[in-house]
């Protein structure tokens, strides 16, 4: 996967090299094809051809190979060659870095003394060691969300899918990766663990998060909206995916605390990054700081997937696009995810 997503990243300056092998290529077919003609005119052979008197001649003529349209004997090796170089070139554009989220607070890079290996590979030497501690507190958590930093985003996720069920639930992680808006009404500390949980599923650059609102505010303002249970909301629709969560001394006995309200439809196929989070959450032999880890990689996979194809399509290769979501794993059922996650994401450095 790494070397797909290498020669991704590197795709504008292979398809600008290949341009160029392909027309050296044709430059040696020409001139090959030009003494050919000079010598021996194509149109008194084809006429002739035609007349009948090389009839059999043409019949029995091998295919010519490669090498003797180029006129080049070793043809082959210079295009080795030529594949050789775009590749090592490329490399050298390359930087492999750990993603910063799964890093312990203390962790600091000493970012002038980079090494380049053999391989073309940046390496960026820590000042202290790598700890990957994964159960404890993110050191970059919304300052919005210190007062439930210390509950794992991934147990709040199961205990919402516990308490709401595998349909509901589906509909909060539907929306929450494609864009609706999730509006969440109750308790101030449920409330808050429940955009805590929703939105560490997309990337923060996509995250527009208000959790106290004083009033409704649009979906184009924020994406994830907190409100006390006396603000006005809109009735449900299919841009806004309401979270209805009742007090404990509002409860009335033997019925739901948590209520999902949406009126849209889920897609017969859903997006391969949804169905992915769910089989995680349902297996029960991975830990939390196994899925915190899982989805973060989830996460910079997808995001990565849709940089690719937003700075292709930016490019005007929007004709291509189906076959490079193929080759990235990706289908038809993703393309609301990746829009909606390209629209937030920085542009690909490469």
């Amino acid at each position: 996967m790494r070397d797909k997503q290498f020669l991704l990243n590197m795709w504008p300056f292979l398809v600008d090299n290949l341009k160029e092998v392909i027309r050296e290529l044709q430059d040696f077919a020409e001139k090959k094809y030009n003494a050919e003609e000079a010598e021996c005119p194509q149109r008194i052979v084809r006429l002739s051809t035609a007349n009948g008197s090389g009839a059999y001649n043409n019949s029995n003529k091998q295919p010519r190979t490669f090498s003797d349209i180029t006129n080049e004997k070793h043809v082959f090796i210079r295009i080795h060659m030529w594949l050789v170089w775009i590749l090592s070139a490329g490399a050298r554009h390359f930087i492999e870095i750990f993603p910063m989220s799964l890093l312990d607070a203390e962790l600091n890079y000493n970012l002038e003394d980079q090494i380049e290996n053999e391989d073309g590979f940046t390496l960026v030497n820590a000042k202290l060691p790598v700890n990957l501690t994964l159960n404890s507190t993110e050191p970059d958590t919304p300052h919005e969300f210190s007062e439930v930093s210390g509950k794992s985003t991934t147990v709040i996720l199961k205990d919402l899918r516990a308490v709401l069920g595998k349909d509901q639930f589906r509909q909060l992680l539907y929306s929450s990766l494609t864009g609706v808006q999730i509006l969440v009404r109750g308790p101030n500390i449920q409330r808050l663990e429940s955009l805590y949980g929703l939105s560490s599923l997309i990337p923060r650059a996509c995250r527009r998060v208000k959790t106290q609102a004083t009033e409704y505010m649009d979906p184009n303002k924020c994406n994830f909206i907190g409100v006390d249970t006396s603000v006005a909301v809109p009735l449900p629709c299919a841009n806004v995916c309401r979270l209805d969560i009742v007090a404990d001394e509002h409860k009335v006995e033997n019925s739901n605390s948590h209520i999902v309200r949406w009126t849209g439809i889920l897609p017969l196929k859903l997006p391969t990054l949804l169905i992915k989070i769910e089989k995680s959450l349902e297996n029960e032999k991975l830990g939390n700081s196994t899925l915190k880890a899982h989805f973060a990689a989830l996460q910079e996979e997808w995001a990565n997937i849709a940089k690719v194809v937003h700075a292709m399509r930016g490019r005007g290769h929007s004709g291509d696009l189906s076959g490079l979501m193929l080759s990235l794993g990706a289908g038809p059922h993703d393309k609301e995810l990746l829009d909606t996650w390209s629209m937030g994401l920085p542009p690909n450095p490469a």
